[in-house]
């Protein structure tokens, strides 16, 4: 797990990997540089199964490839400083990966949950490797926090990608997809937390783009080409300006989380993801409209922008 100015949801994060039924493991913590209570609270854990490295801040990438490194189990499993585990989540993916040799990687279904823990919905992606092969080319069927793979293959693979400071996990899934066998357990293992200042929602045109890249470097592996061109000049290519189709395309790709958010009676976190969504749009008027709308924090009215953004 790699934190960075994670102090609001810290503890019951780690508290959810410290109450695992499955016992046998090392927690490595990496304190990516964080300014807050973050390193107050670590220190307070004693369990002898928990390690903290604590680091100046190179992001979530480097962080993950160096804990892994530092790591001498045979399986990995992912967790996010804001979410949690269920309790059973090591015992039954160990049992799953120690029974299916061929497995690589399993991820489970996901409880996403708001800022306050309200389960706002269950998310399930395809199981089977057959049918992860065929969608993984499409969009990202693994919850990062949520999987469970064999510390082996990772490295073999050369680990995560640090040209990717978001989307890296996507990156990551499509090359084990190329390689090995993967899964997606049915039940929901993992509470995911959602919000409007979480750093996906931060980062959506990095998301976004570097999703895309992702995708075609699969397809460059895929017809035998070499990925250099593309990794060659990949800040600019986060920096560039937005085209009117990625605009459109980064708005679809967060309008369902909006309406989620409005139909678990959340009208504050959705008028903020809203606003963080919309600055992306590329009518003057629309955004006029939204920023005078938006105050009253109505669910028919924010409903009415979403229907036509």
């Amino acid at each position: 797990m790699s934190v960075y100015n994670g102090e609001r949801y810290l503890r019951e994060a780690i508290d959810s990997i410290l109450n695992q039924t499955f016992t046998d493991f090392e927690f490595i913590v990496i304190d990516d540089g964080s300014t807050d209570g973050t390193a107050d609270i670590l220190r307070t854990y004693t369990d002898p199964r928990v390690r903290v490295i604590s680091q100046q801040n190179q992001g979530l990438t480097i962080s993950l490839n160096r804990g892994i490194a530092e790591a001498h189990g045979i399986f990995i499993a992912r967790q996010d400083a804001d979410d949690r585990s269920f309790p059973e989540r090591f015992a039954i993916q160990v049992a799953f990966l120690s029974s299916n040799k061929d497995i690589a990687l399993v991820g489970s279904a996901v409880e996403v949950i708001s800022g306050t823990g309200k389960v706002l919905a269950t998310f399930r992606h395809p199981g089977e490797s057959a049918d992860i092969s065929e969608v993984i080319t499409k969009y990202n069927c693994f919850w990062h926090g949520s999987v469970m793979f064999r510390r082996e293959s990772f490295l073999a693979l050369g680990g995560y990608s640090e040209a990717f400071v978001t989307a890296q996990d996507y990156d990551m899934w499509l090359r084990f997809s190329e390689r090995y066998l993967l899964a997606n357990l049915r039940d929901p293992l993992y509470a995911y937390r959602f919000s409007a200042d979480s750093i996906t929602v931060k980062r959506m045109v990095s998301q976004h783009r570097l999703a895309v890249l992702a995708r075609q470097l699969a397809e460059t592996r895929k017809a035998g080409g070499s990925a250099d061109e593309l990794l060659a000049d990949v800040a600019s290519y986060l920096v560039s300006p937005l085209s009117l189709s990625e605009r459109q395309d980064i708005i679809n790709n967060y309008k369902p989380w909006c309406r989620l958010l409005l139909k678990n009676y959340l009208p504050h976190e959705a008028t903020s993801l809203m606003t963080a969504l919309f600055r992306y749009h590329p009518s003057l008027l629309f955004r006029v409209s939204f920023a005078v709308g938006k105050i009253l924090k109505s669910p028919s009215l924010l409903t009415r922008f979403l229907d036509h953004a």
